[in-house]
């Protein structure tokens, strides 16, 4: 490397000395302006001392012995004026040779007195404005403005002393340069070593550590081989944080449980998915050990039905030679199977259903065909029963559909309802069985976040079924109200039979009709058909019940959002 007879060494000298120079400098002049400060913030201080001083002189004196307060206390470069409380002069014009009409702001000033607020102004050359209230009796009754002014012997200091500052300032400018040109030389013998280990590094050598030498024109070579390398690993790096960005973003996205176990359980790296199969101690769960174990020694293991709990999970897990771990994909698999049995018993009972009334039909068109066609008593008799079976079958169609329909829609588009109009339209569509009385308790100004026709739907379900479910006399209530938190809570209660608490859980499942008399002469879609048109407006439906002393439905709704339309 060729070596240069002065090069950075002198450069670094020169800089650093400029900057000392600057430095001294500006901390010359932030020393004189601290100092100049200073001395007009003492005289600040002693104007407002003055001023609040004779001021409450003034107030413990008649108000003519004012301008003899005033005379009392003059003060070269001090000068005060008395105002009565209608901001009108009681002093003379000139105080100590100055006019008041020399005073900027002097009437502002005044006023701020007299309304009670102390007022303070610097001026330029070390003129100070004091204004502060007179008070007599705990009352303003004037106002009294004081002008002070640096003195010739504090101004005559201060000239002394930035010449002492000047003496100082050369002082440190030629120290500075000397102490910059030493610490130039050292910095470029360190430069020099850490540009040749920079450009070793940026060949690929990066077991040797940096170090420091001297040379010339350091700088140079420094920066030439930092940037190849910084241009290197910024490229590298960069690419490595992005593909892990890209791949950590990826698994936290997953519903599947990730994980990378070590063969003793110990997890190095899981996803979100997979918190609830990790324990505190930072290991996976009991049931999955033995098949991470299995994956170590096989290189794969597989489970479709591994129960944890009254959980089910599909476990696929693979080994991991050079990370000599194991990587196991937990898919929580409980509800997809909930709903197999689920479509299955759907299908099964809704199969069930239709054969008795098919069965119904057939039997009584064969009995026709035997002849009962031909005995009016007879033909009437089966022409009932068909149009028995046939109005059953369409009641359990139309039902299915419902369902259907509502499982299709999912959640959709809600507004803000008056829930006293719909619970007065339920009850108009239900006709209440002789015996049994109607109250409603509803709020007026009660509204809700829902679908009107569906929430309608709901309690004429939820009204016929308290109907069925209450002898005669009894008492059927619906009531409305704010729920507790937020929302609404639409409640219908009967005072029927009730339900035992085995069957509470389950009175929602399709088909349930229970053991005693609740639906007994439907489906058991209807409260099914309820929650889900509950659960598409976004609510909550529920049951509370004593057996043999009635029960309780009730629905919670969203509070309405606002809206600058009137509600439904």
């Amino acid at each position: 490397m060729r070596r240069r007879p002065f090069g950075v060494r002198l450069y670094l000298a020169v800089a650093f000395a400029a900057v000392a120079l600057i430095t001294a400098g500006l901390a010359y002049l932030l020393v004189s302006d601290t100092g100049q400060q200073a001395a007009d913030e003492d005289l600040s201080e002693l104007a407002v001392g003055r001023t609040v001083g004779l001021a409450d002189e003034i107030g413990n004196r008649p108000p003519r012995a004012a301008a003899a307060t005033i005379a009392g206390v003059a003060e070269q470069g001090y000068s005060a004026w008395v105002f009565d409380s209608e901001g009108g002069l009681t002093t003379a014009n000139i105080s100590q040779g100055v006019e008041l009409l020399e005073i900027p702001g002097a009437r502002r000033a005044v006023q701020a007195a007299l309304m009670g607020s102390r007022y303070i102004d610097k001026l330029p050359g070390g003129v100070t404005v004091v204004a502060v209230p007179i008070f007599r009796n705990a009352a303003i009754e004037g106002a009294i403005l004081g002008r002070s002014v640096r003195a010739p012997e504090v101004q005559e200091a201060i000239e002394s002393l930035r010449g002492d500052r000047l003496a100082a300032l050369a002082a440190a400018v030629a120290v500075a340069v000397l102490v910059s040109f030493l610490i130039a030389s050292a910095i470029t013998s360190r430069v020099k070593r850490l540009a040749e280990s920079a450009a070793r590094i940026s060949e690929g050598e990066l077991d040797e550590p940096l170090e420091g030498a001297g040379g010339r024109d350091e700088i140079t070579d420094l920066g030439r081989a930092l940037e190849t390398m910084r241009g290197a690993l910024r490229q590298t790096f960069s690419a490595l944080r992005e593909e892990r960005d890209r791949l950590s973003a990826i698994f936290e996205a997953l519903s599947d449980a990730v994980m990378v176990v070590q063969p003793d359980g110990e997890v190095r790296f899981s996803n979100a998915a997979a918190r609830e199969l990790i324990r505190a101690d930072g290991k996976a769960i009991a049931p999955l050990i033995p098949w991470l174990r299995r994956a170590a020694r096989r290189a794969v293991a597989e489970n479709d039905a591994l129960r944890v709990g009254d959980r089910v999970y599909s476990l696929n897990a693979r080994e991991l030679p050079a990370e000599g771990a194991v990587l196991a994909v937990v898919r929580d698999r409980t509800e997809e199977l909930r709903r197999e049995v689920a479509e299955r018993e759907f299908v099964s009972n809704a199969a069930h259903e239709l054969r008795n009334p098919i069965a119904g039909i057939s039997g009584a068109i064969e009995v026709l065909r035997a002849g009962a066609k031909d005995d009016p008593e007879a033909r009437e008799h089966f022409l009932v029963r068909l149009s028995e079976d046939a109005e059953r079958i369409s009641r359990l169609t139309e039902s299915l559909l419902t369902l259907a329909r509502m499982e299709a829609v999912g959640e959709g588009g809600t507004e803000a309802l008056d829930v006293t109009l719909v619970v007065e339209e339920a009850t108009e569509a239900v006709a209440a069985p002789e015996g049994v009385e109607v109250e409603m308790n509803v709020r007026a100004d009660l509204a809700a976040q829902g679908d009107r026709v569906l929430l309608r739907q709901v309690l004429i379900g939820l009204l016929t079924n308290a109907f069925k479910n209450t002898a005669a006399p009894g008492k059927v209530i619906v009531r409305a109200m704010p729920a507790l938190g937020s929302g609404v809570r639409i409640e219908v209660i009967d005072t029927g039979s009730g339900i035992a608490p085995e069957e509470i859980d389950r009175i929602f499942e399709r088909f349930y009709r229970g053991s005693g008399s609740l639906e007994k002469e439907g489906f058991g879609l209807g409260l099914s058909i309820a929650r889900r048109m509950v659960d598409v407006m976004g609510g909550e439906i529920g049951v509370e019940s004593i057996e043999g002393s009635g029960s309780t439905f009730w629905v919670r709704l969203r509070a309405a959002q606002p809206a600058t339309t009137p509600v439904a």
